[in-house]
């Protein structure tokens, strides 16, 4: 499974705990499930401890073959996960390392253990216990599956710590009963869940008075809760002079039911959070205004996450769609480079400029067929292969094959090239690719008889950079923050399918890369491409 394939299932997952009518029994065992699936591991282990820190634990299995999650005591005193808990840190273990393995609390009956990770669950400072995932077929947990366990093992910690805090929240509430004393020794505690809670909670009466506020909806404000209790929730909150439009706070009460709304709020840096405002009324006390209880919830990166998955899918789409023609595309191709292989080899030497030609379609030809290749990459993991490559060399074959585009429209290629610059680890067709893309780009960009199409390379002892420029129509505003998305472009419908920066984006990212770009309307637009000279693990 690749990367983007263990983050889609990822977000599944997520997607799949995010129940409210899940117990945290419930929730624990379809984590560990869903963790065998995600990572097709051989088991899963949960080992809860005691707040008394004792030697007994509690610890859930979960095994590949399926079945109910097992749930037993275990001594807890030695071992893989025990050294996970005690150093508070991620341990790893294979077979070659089984004398540090508590078989008793570490490995399930009848499996046989090849690799193992464990680690610990905190939340901030609040250690629960201990996530493990193990397997018998051989092969090492990578950096990726890493990282995935390491992110569930956190929202698994903080769901945890949310069942507890809500809890204890219910307990303290019920202990309001008591006694005066108990009373001013909850209230205390109430308000220290209250500001702990990390969405923002504030309670407002019918007429938008402030009655109560955590300290998370205070910070966003900018000002102590004491402060804003007392105020306006619109002016204080939002700087309104009246109700927000859309407030549900009336609505809740004459409906007596909880709802929900979104909001964009426009930050100070112009980026954009997406907010979702849940309402709920409290029930009435006689003698007293009606109240409503708002909780904010972020959730721009929910839907950032949602919207990657969205065009995952997309681009899977597209690349069965690819796969479903490459056979047609490929047979007129290959017969194309074996007919311009066979004139090369017919053409005489002193025939310079018909022999460039034959070169130059046999060229066209394979780098059509790379296209094809790149297409179907979408539905499946795409093939890297890096080798020492001349930067500059690289570069020339892209402007090789596009010379003719440059002699029929009329318009000037300067290739600035760096002097000697070392070798870059690179895949060449990739790379070649990506300034077909650019270079092709700023061609079509220039609408005018004639034009000018500047490319330039320079190595800064750790980094290459090329940079394509252009003085053509530029780039809108408006767009250019879409430019890279998929299926996104400016051309007419005839003119370009919107997969060509996509797949330049794709490529100098697997470069360990980055690309930018500045434009101006009527004026022009520059693409910088920045690579470093070694990959990781190269």
């Amino acid at each position: 499974m690749t990367a983007n394939q263990t983050a889609i299932q990822a977000i599944h997952l997520l997607t799949k705990l995010n129940n409210p009518q899940l117990s945290l029994a419930d929730y624990e065992a379809e984590f560990l499930k869903g963790l065998i699936e995600l990572l097709d591991a051989d088991y899963s282990v949960l080992l809860r401890t005691d707040d008394q820190g004792g030697s007994r634990a509690k610890r859930k299995t979960a095994l590949r073959q399926g079945g109910e999650v097992v749930e037993e005591d275990v001594l807890f005193e030695r071992g893989i996960l025990y050294e996970a808990y005690d150093q508070l840190k991620i341990m790893e273990c294979s077979a070659s390392e089984k004398g540090d393995v508590n078989v008793t609390v570490d490995v399930p009956a009848g499996v046989t253990l090849r690799n193992l990770i464990a680690l610990p669950l905190m939340y901030q400072t609040r250690l629960f216990g201990i996530l493990a995932v193990g397997n018998s077929s051989g092969f090492p947990f990578d950096r990726s599956n890493q990282d995935v366990i390491l992110h569930l093992a956190g929202v698994l910690s903080a769901h945890i710590h949310s069942v507890e805090l809500i809890l204890n929240l219910e307990e303290s509430n019920d202990s309001l009963l008591l006694s005066q004393e108990q009373l001013l020794n909850s209230r205390n505690t109430l308000r220290t869940l209250f500001d702990n809670i990390p969405e923002s909670f504030y309670i407002v009466d019918e007429f938008f008075t402030l009655i109560a506020i955590n300290q998370s909806r205070a910070d966003r404000a900018g000002q102590p809760p004491q402060k804003l209790v007392g105020q306006k929730c619109y002016e204080q909150l939002f700087q309104l002079n009246a109700p927000c439009p859309g407030c549900l706070v009336q609505k809740t009460l004459q409906n007596n039911r909880a709802d929900v709304r979104r909001m964009h709020y426009l930050q100070r840096d112009n980026s954009n959070l997406e907010w979702e405002i849940h309402t709920y009324p409290v029930p009435p006390v006689e003698g007293k205004l009606r109240q409503v209880i708002l909780l904010e919830q972020n959730i721009t990166e929910k839907r950032k996450l949602e919207a990657e998955l969205i065009q995952s899918e997309k681009l899977a789409a597209v690349g069965q769609l690819a796969a479903g023609i490459a056979h047609d595309i490929n047979n007129p191709l290959t017969s194309i480079i074996a007919n311009s292989q066979m004139l090369i080899a017919d053409i005489p030497e002193d025939m310079a400029d018909l022999l460039h030609s034959a070169r130059l379609i046999e060229l066209a030809g394979t780098k059509a067929t790379q296209v094809v290749k790149n297409l179907l990459s979408t539905a499946r993991k795409e093939e890297f292969t890096f080798e020492p490559i001349d930067l500059n060399e690289n570069i020339q074959s892209s402007l090789m094959l596009l010379s003719h585009e440059f002699i029929s429209r009329n318009i000037n290629i300067c290739f600035d090239r760096g002097y000697e610059m070392p070798m870059i680890m690179a895949s060449d067709n990739h790379l070649q690719s990506v300034w077909t893309n650019l270079i092709m780009n700023s061609i079509e960009a220039i609408s005018g008889e004639t034009g000018k199409v500047t490319i330039s390379s320079q190595f800064d002892g750790s980094n290459f950079i090329v940079k394509v420029e252009d003085d053509g129509n530029g780039i809108p505003n408006e767009c250019i923050g879409q430019i890279f998305e998929p299926f996104f472009t400016t051309k007419r419908s005839e003119e370009g399918t919107g997969l060509g920066l996509t797949s330049v984006r794709r490529i100098v990212q697997a470069h360990n890369g980055q690309i930018m770009v500045e434009s101006e309307e009527g004026k022009g637009t520059t693409f910088m491409v920045v690579l470093p000279k070694e990959q990781k693990g190269s």
